[in-house]
């Protein structure tokens, strides 16, 4: 992915701005009931290895790079029990697809039908350890440790001498969490200073006055506030690149004549049958959930796409994710005409206006860079609609994916409540 860079002339930038935080394929199972009896159990193999993972085994997609040592499982949660009640008040099939089992854990790679969760920056410079802004993090965290043993023999009357070695820096996510909010707070302060304040109070940074790794920073930065605790649904991640919607960004939850044509516009784009703005706004004027499938002030123009995402198996014009995934994109038309007869609830389906899409590599590059933590997860978790949830759903999966990841949740939550 080209990387997104300032252009060379005088930019304005809020100062506030810069230093607020901001395939169910099956699994054949032998059970031998007797000694000449072995019969066949069939399950969905993603929940199996959820089994195995929430039983303390890693799994990995690349053999070179294995994924992260799950939380044990007495410590790993499981949805949160309002949103679970909430979601079944919403609509029937939410509350059967969340009865046949959820489960969350991470993954070392994307996965179609699984989860891209945001990290927070300061996360993120945790996870991206061989990078410019790692690198940096961990010599501002050594130096922290050294000041601070300094500061304790100073207290104690010890010369330098004789002042015993700094403790190691600790490098866990939470450890480094806390380090990083200071190291970006005096970075960013830092490259305030090279502006100056405008008559209406605005700082205005000329970038010829940065150098590449100044601009790149700032530039992660405003990425993390336009994309703060997204939780994005991999529809599709192939050797042609990767596409994927945004779940907890809701945009409408009332229809209206202007919201239907231009929802019947777009999912046309997305080639799904034909369906009269009339038939749409039937079925949805009164009640539909829609959503940014990705943030307008990111790069690339998707605003005009759309598409519905759903888990019903037998609906004309959809196709699934993938094979017995139980996930399926498109058959608005159908959607129209099953919910105007009845069979079906208006909440049965999710709306996404724009998605994100990446080139060849580049999710791939992103996961490495520690922008996003791929998960995989039960359908119900996935589908399951993000309005007005009582906890919120990037904290919700986070807790359940247990470990370093709940850590930094409770961090955030605590950030939250601090301010």
């Amino acid at each position: 992915m080209a990387r997104r860079i300032l252009t060379l002339c005088l930019t304005t930038l809020r100062i506030d701005a810069l230093l607020a935080p901001p395939a169910r394929l099956r699994h054949r199972v032998l059970c031998r009931a007797s000694d000449d009896e072995a019969p066949e159990v069939e399950e969905d193999w993603r929940a199996f290895r959820a089994r195995l993972v929430a039983g303390g085994i890693p799994t990995t997609t690349d053999a070179d790079e294995p994924a992260p040592a799950p939380a044990p499982a007495e410590e790993r949660q499981g949805l949160d029990e309002d949103n679970v009640k909430l979601a079944t008040s919403q609509s029937k099939r939410q509350g059967d697809m969340l009865r046949e089992g959820t489960w969350a854990h991470e993954v070392g790679a994307p996965e179609v039908g699984g989860l891209l969760l945001r990290l927070p920056l300061e996360t993120q410079l945790a996870v991206a350890k061989d990078s410019h802004w790692g690198q940096e993090l961990r010599r501002f965290a050594k130096q922290e440790v050294t000041r601070a043993a300094m500061e304790d023999a100073r207290r104690k009357g010890l010369p330098a001498s004789e002042a015993p070695p700094p403790e190691p820096v600790v490098e866990t996510e939470a450890a480094l969490y806390r380090t990083a909010g200071r190291f970006l707070r005096a970075q960013l302060q830092r490259i305030a200073q090279k502006g100056q304040v405008d008559g209406s109070g605005r700082l205005a940074i000329d970038p010829r006055s940065l150098g590449d790794a100044d601009r790149q920073l700032l530039d992660m930065h405003q990425r993390y506030l336009g994309s703060w605790q997204e939780v994005v649904l991999v529809i599709k991640d192939d050797a042609d690149g990767a596409v994927g919607v945004v779940l907890n960004r809701p945009a409408a939850t009332e229809g209206a004549p202007h919201l239907s044509r231009a929802l019947v516009e777009a999912l046309e784009s997305d080639g799904g049958a034909k369906v009269t703005t009339d038939a749409f706004d039937g079925a949805f004027g009164k009640t539909i959930a829609a959503y940014v499938g990705k943030p307008a002030a990111r790069e690339g123009g998707s605003a005009n796409k759309a598409m519905v995402v759903h888990g019903l198996e037998e609906l004309e014009g959809a196709r699934e994710l993938a094979p017995n995934l139980g996930i399926y994109r498109g058959g608005a038309a159908a959607a129209a005409e099953r919910v105007r007869a009845g069979t079906a609830e208006p909440l049965d389906f999710r709306f996404f206006i724009g998605r994100y899409e990446w080139g060849p590599g580049e999710l791939a590059k992103d996961v490495r860079d520690g922008v996003y933590r791929p998960a995989a997860c039960s359908r119900g978790v996935a589908l399951k609609q993000c309005l007005g949830l009582p906890k919120p759903l990037w904290h919700e999966v986070m807790d359940m994916l247990g470990g370093s990841s709940a850590d930094v949740s409770a961090l955030e939550l605590a950030r939250r409540s601090d301010q």
